[in-house]
């Protein structure tokens, strides 16, 4: 595998044609020094190199969507819909994020680290774009904020609404799984590694993955304060057939009534006004 990478990682075609834009971000002296630092690092450990530029182009965000998406598993397993919600609002979150890097990029017209640098060592194909935000980290903040969220929200509770003069009541599902907090975890491990892996291939300055995640981080927490809408349309799909995709058949719908409702008086069963 050594003579590959060297041969096919190392020395990557240059870019077809030149971009014209500012060389580094502020702060320049931190990016330079963080960026050569590491790349010095990466051209010691050669044993790496494979792993690293699997994960840095294309493992890393496979890894982060699969996480993701069994974290929508686990909600659809465990009848919570409003999780799964919120899990959607933070994919559209991380869409919106990418969205806005393109225009955050092109405002800011920074080059790629390797044009300051041609002697640096790179194990990625050369792109022929601009450098910040760098759209991995965006990937990597967007769905990791976004399993992050769906944990300190609420959204697994289930609550039956408040009925004549009854307080409002939990019926069931009260607290936040373990395995989705394993896998919140797990998530905010890759994701950071993703960020550190672009930076080590010679791909990105800190700066541009630093902002990559913060704006994401920023869109989906933006997103999620359309929250009580996606409530509200949990409240009207689940009890159709579409509900099916917020949670496993045959759970009783959000608003229903779970518990069997107490005797307020001596009325009758059949009393109308009962």
């Amino acid at each position: 595998m050594e003579p590959f990478t060297v041969a096919q990682i190392s020395t990557p075609p240059s870019p077809p044609a030149a971009l014209t834009g500012v060389r580094v971000l502020p702060p320049k002296g931190l990016n330079n020094s963080i960026y050569l630092d590491l790349n010095h690092f990466s051209q010691h450990t050669a044993w790496a190199h494979g792993f690293m530029h699997n994960y840095a182009l294309w493992l890393g965000p496979v890894l982060l969507a699969a996480v993701f998406i069994a974290t929508y598993v686990v909600a659809w397993w465990r009848r919570a819909p409003r999780a799964a919600a919120l899990l959607i609002l933070g994919g559209i979150g991380t869409i919106v994020a990418l969205g806005l890097n393109q225009l955050v990029g092109h405002a800011a017209k920074e080059l790629r680290p390797y044009v300051a640098h041609p002697n640096a060592l790179v194990l990625v194909a050369k792109a022929n774009d601009y450098s910040f935000p760098s759209d991995h980290s965006v990937i990597a903040g967007g769905l990791t904020v976004s399993v992050l969220l769906v944990i300190g929200s609420g959204a697994w509770r289930r609550r039956r609404p408040a009925r004549r003069g009854l307080p409002e009541a939990e019926a069931s599902g009260g607290s936040v799984p373990g395995v989705v907090k394993v896998l919140a975890a797990v998530n905010l491990v890759l994701g950071l590694f993703l960020c550190f892996a672009r930076v080590y291939v010679g791909a990105h300055y800190p700066g541009d993955v630093v902002a990559g995640y913060l704006l994401a981080a920023v869109a989906v927490l933006a997103v999620s304060l359309l929250r009580p809408f996606a409530y509200w349309a949990v409240d009207v799909v689940e009890p159709t057939a579409a509900g099916n995709t917020l949670r496993r058949p045959g759970a009783v719908p959000t608003g229903g009534d779970l518990t069997p409702e107490p005797q307020l008086g001596s009325a009758a069963v059949g009393d109308p006004q009962r």
